[in-house]
């Protein structure tokens, strides 16, 4: 960089003007309020769904097997009407 005798353009490149350190502040104070987290509706009904899920018993699982073996052995059997009622309440 080439200085040609010009002191004053150098040093009011490092001038800091009144009004910008005040601007400073302002956001330093601003930085200081405490964060804050807000979750959705969505996600509180997700975490209290998850919440009941997680106080389920396992007998679910011995559920699952009988139905397991019914299907294997073929004496496994839908009521076709009431399956359809329920997936009708279920989206209507």
């Amino acid at each position: 960089m080439l200085i040609n005798n010009n002191i004053q353009a150098v040093t009011g490149a490092y001038n800091v003007s009144s009004t910008g350190g005040a601007r400073r502040n302002g956001s330093v104070d601003r930085a200081h309020k405490a964060d804050e987290v807000v979750f959705s509706s969505e996600a509180q009904t997700f975490s209290n769904m998850l919440q009941k899920l997680r106080g389920m018993d396992e007998s679910r699982a011995e559920k699952v097997e009988a139905l397991r073996q019914q299907v294997a052995d073929g004496t496994y059997e839908v009521d076709s009407k009431s399956l359809a009622d329920r997936l009708l309440d279920t989206r209507f």
